[in-house]
């Protein structure tokens, strides 16, 4: 039990890191029962591999292959067998289990990829010579077998003795036909196929299985790993990475790769750039450093190099002109082209300039640049007294540094620009503050600003605030002036169009007028007819328009006038019927109040006709006088010959009839006479209380209602005439009501009739309004067309390049744009200075105006400290004036770029551009594609931190809704 818990502790701390894991010493560490990760570095005899452990032991495991990373379990320990010590000497081990694929060695998979055995023996031919008079034969390009004691050429008959992760040892044996085989029939195709690099297009049917695309390829079943965002129907770079006869398994390297006839023709570009920029004349032939010969061009001895001598090589075409050949261009001669080669099969342009230059110069060279013959054949060109460097080597070497530069960026690093040369200190100034994270030196590197940074530090924390006001001010004045240039650079690239198509449009007039000669007659002729026809359909046009207009408007009118008619004729109805309402109440409440007149009248008649003769009279006594007669105590008598008077509500509308006919002064004799009795009725009121018992006691308003009776029936007889003739009337109303709407709707449809043909005309207008706008714009063309003819001859194209444009806008900005954006800088030390003496104040203005001179362009480094600024990258124009930066940036450990010059030695930077470094148009070019690839790491990098934070605001929400 405590030796298996002990082996698990052994596992878990080996696995939590198992670089450190492993036996230090003798028999104390390695024990029995051990389980160990190790990497199997030979094949002994019987097959056993071989792992040598960090102590020097020696530990032998069986079934494995050279190159694995096995887990082993020790099984027996020797010792050696001396008395005294008690030093393991080998180890035993079994093979618990294989370690991950990703932890094998990328090496040793790509070296070692057949299955050799110790004890095989094969038929070999010794093809290279190697140490202690052995012989090589190369079965891959990363295996081979030794064989001692064996020349070049010789055929022999060799057996595996041991084998190792990148060769193997083989003696020479006797013949046996039965157990020798071919070393050619050996290593199968398979393995030929493995690390191979082929561009395929993934079709959009391809299949996919797990993690991989499957892919038919050169007879075999490919699966293509995933990787670099790749998707259907992208064209990719895969290598091998392992085959059988049937299957493979690929890794994509490239997405969209470039084939070889275009990386030529990018390759040939950037050589034309770089001959354009002069990067390939070097120092002069005595300075040329022993390091730098492998990058000059060399030609052999006694070859003619264009058709000259060895002797006038001052004559040839490559004869550079300006001061001393270094800073200006080639002066190519007419017999040059004939002899030049062209390394490149691509067509000449059209200018011929870059190209026909580029083969002038190169083309008999390129031949040379294998380096196939002897030293002693080959000697390197010099054109006056310098170097030529050869241009095939910078681009790859430019091209490399360029993507390693780019990978820098993307993992955030800092630069750091150093260059002190006068064509170098302002390029080096612009580059650095254009990349936005770098930092640079580019007037004079002082000892000790990067080891001795504790005292820079406090000499840039004086300088610091300045810096910080003017930065502000240079970048607004920056942004103004970037924006007057970009409106420019429009205009005047806007005028390089139309004049463009000026152009155009003449050359294709003139073959017009070339074809025929009346075609432009003809056409303004057809032009005025149609012109005229226009303005006759138009006038038409309009002409029924506005009588149209006028006939709309007239009966328009006349359906208002029609609608104010019947409107009032409404208004007279309901007025009218509203009084006949009114008087059909009144006829009937009158006609009512006749009735109950006319039977009281009845009763009336009947009593005196009935009691004529007796002692009983009929007399009219108010209301008063029979109330009081009923409270003196005759009231059973006066309820038997007392007329009741009529409801509350008959009673007071009686009242009010009778008020409105008094009102009236209305008059009649019954109505006078019965005036007279009451006022005789109301003297003998005494009298009426000693004869109630013969009287008939009548209500006095009864009375006097009955009086108006015959006017009742008057006033019906008017109310009756009345209405008759109101209902006339209003018959009389609904027929002129009538009439006036059946006119009014046939004034309305002719109305919709005119609104339609108005309309109708109205579109037809604008129809005719668009083909004279259209007639119009032909017009205004042909007018333009003549007007360009006669210009023509005076005309003059602008067949400026861009480039060309560029540099005559900047030429224009520099004089007259940027003195308007000076500003003097001496502000800004004065109104510090201000409160002081002038003695001090111009002695701290210089020490303020040195301090930045020499460290202006690291101030932003302050926030770093030494560790951070040994994380930076160096980039160095000029090795040889910058030697103490290059001791400096090598001693903190930072990765250097450096363009190196013929008397620079390359083995001080870690990536080098050889290049001329005293030409400005040379380093204009070298820093300008190094900021593009720079710019290029860091757009990635933001992306790449984009989509990371994407990613984590998903998987929190994920986490939240889950």
């Amino acid at each position: 039990m405590e030796v298996r818990e002990k082996n698990l502790k052994q596992t878990k701390t080996f696995q939590k890191n198992p670089k450190k894991f492993g036996p230090q010493n003798g028999k104390e560490n390695l024990q029995q029962g051990d389980i160990l990760t190790v990497k199997i570095r030979a094949l002994g005899s019987k097959n056993i591999g071989v792992a040598e452990l960090r102590n020097g032991t020696t530990l032998l495991v069986p079934n494995t292959k050279c190159g694995e990373n096995v887990q082993v379990k020790i099984e027996k320990v020797f010792l050696s067998q001396e008395s005294d010590s008690k030093k393991v000497k080998y180890a035993v081990g079994t093979v618990v289990q294989l370690a991950l694929e990703g932890k094998t060695d990328k090496f040793s998979r790509k070296s070692f990829q057949f299955d050799l055995k110790v004890g095989q023996k094969f038929k070999v031919t010794i093809q290279k010579k190697g140490p202690k008079n052995s012989g090589f034969v190369p079965i891959s390009p990363n295996f081979l077998i030794i064989v001692p004691n064996a020349k070049v050429g010789e055929k022999l008959v060799v057996q595996i003795q041991k084998i190792k992760q990148n060769y193997a040892f083989a003696t020479p044996v006797v013949s046996e036909k039965e157990n020798t085989v071919k070393i050619s029939d050996f290593v199968r195709h398979e393995n030929t196929f493995v690390g191979q690099e082929f561009h395929i297009d993934l079709p959009a049917t391809a299949k996919t299985f797990g993690n991989f695309y499957v892919v038919k390829f050169h007879g075999r079943i490919v699966f293509v790993k995933k990787g670099l965002g790749v998707q259907s129907r992208d064209r990719v770079q895969i290598q091998i990475q392992k085959a059988t006869e049937n299957f493979a398994i690929a890794k994509i390297q490239k997405i969209s790769p470039l084939s070889v006839d275009e990386r030529k023709a990018q390759v040939k570009r950037s050589l034309e750039k770089m001959i354009q920029s002069s990067m390939h004349f070097g120092e002069k032939a005595i300075h040329c450093n022993a390091n730098m010969r492998k990058y000059l061009w060399y030609r052999k001895n006694g070859s003619h190099l264009f058709g000259h001598s060895t002797g006038s090589v001052q004559n040839s075409a490559l004869r550079p002109s300006g001061e001393a050949g270094r800073n200006g261009t080639f002066q190519t001669s007419q017999n040059h082209h004939s002899n030049s080669f062209s390394f490149f099969s691509a067509p000449q342009s059209p200018g011929g300039s870059n190209e026909s230059l580029f083969h002038s110069q190169f083309g008999n060279l390129a031949s040379s640049r294998g380096g196939k013959a002897k030293k002693g054949d080959q000697k390197p060109m010099v054109k006056r007294g310098r170097h030529i460097l050869n241009l095939f080597k910078t681009e790859r070497c430019f091209h490399h540094a360029l993507k390693q530069l780019a990978k820098y960026a993307a993992k955030g690093k800092t630069f750091l620009f150093v260059g002190t040369k006068k064509p170098a200190a302002s390029l080096i100034a612009k580059t650095a503050l254009l990349s936005h994270t770098s930092f640079f030196v580019n007037t004079r590197w002082l000892g000790g600003m990067l080891t001795n940074w504790k005292t820079i530090l406090k000499s840039i924390a004086q300088i610091r605030p300045l810096l910080k006001q003017k930065q502000k001010i240079q970048k607004k004045i920056f942004e103004k002036r970037q924006k007057i240039q970009r409106r420019l650079f429009l205009k005047v690239s806007l005028l390089r169009k139309k004049s463009q198509k000026f152009l155009s449009k003449g050359k294709y007039l003139i073959s017009q007028i070339l074809k025929s000669q009346t075609s432009r007659i003809e056409k303004s002729q057809k032009l005025l007819q149609r012109k005229n026809a226009l303005f006759a359909a138009n006038l038409s046009l309009v002409n029924a328009s506005k009588k149209l207009k006028a006939k709309k408007i007239e009966r328009f009118q006349k359906i208002q006038a029609f609608e104010v008619a019947a409107t009032k004729i409404v208004l007279q109805k309901k007025q009218l019927r509203s009084l006949l309402a009114k008087n059909l109440e009144k006829f009937a409440e009158l006609e009512k109040f006749y009735e109950i007149g006319q039977e009281f009248l009845k009763l009336k008649n009947s009593f005196e006709s009935a009691q004529q003769g007796n002692a009983k009279k009929f007399v009219a006594v108010s209301y008063t006088t029979i109330e009081k007669m009923k409270e003196t105590g005759t009231q059973t008598n006066v309820e038997n010959w007392q007329v009741p008077n009529p409801s509350p509500e008959i009673f007071k509308k009686m009242i009010s009839l009778l008020f409105t006919y008094k009102k009236g002064n209305i008059s009649h004799p019954s109505f006078e006479k019965e005036k007279n009795t009451t006022f005789s009725n109301r003297s003998k009121s005494t009298e009426m209380k000693k004869q109630t018992a013969s009287n008939l006691l009548f209500s006095k308003f009864l009375n006097k209602f009955l009086l108006f009776l015959p006017f009742l029936q008057n006033s019906l007889h008017q109310l009756s005439a009345e209405i008759l003739s109101g209902q006339k009337i209003l018959e009389n109303f609904q027929k002129t009501f009538e009439k006036i709407v059946q006119v009014q709707k046939i004034y309305k449809e002719m109305y919709q009739k005119t609104v339609v043909q108005f309309s109708f005309v109205c579109s037809k207008l604008v129809l005719q309004r668009k083909n004279f706008e259209a007639f119009q714009f032909a017009f205004k063309q042909f007018a333009a067309e003549e007007r360009l003819l006669k210009f023509l001859p005076k005309f003059r194209y602008f067949p400026t390049s861009k480039a060309k444009m560029y540099e005559t806008l900047e030429f224009f900005m520099k004089k007259f744009v940027d003195p308007k954006f000076i500003y003097p800088m001496e502000q800004i030390y004065d109104q510090k200075l201000k409160f002081t003496s002038k003695k001090i104040a111009t002695t701290r203005k210089q020490k303020w105006q040195r301090l930045e001179k020499y460290f202006g362009g690291i101030t932003k480094m302050a926030k770093m400290n030494k560790k951070q600024i040994s994380k930076n990258v160096a980039i160095i124009v000029g090795q040889q004036e910058e030697m103490s930066a290059v001791r400096e940036c090598r001693k903190l450990g930072m990765k250097i770029f450096a363009i190196v010059d013929t008397n620079c030695d390359p083995k001080f930077a870690d990536h080098i551009i050889p290049a001329n470094d005293d030409s400005r148009n040379s380093i204009h070019y070298v820093l300008g594609e190094m900021l593009r690839y720079i710019r290029l790491g860091q757009k990635l990098r933001r992306k790449i931190s984009f989509r990371s934070k994407m990613r984590q605001t998903l998987n929190q929400k994920r986490r939240f809704s889950s």
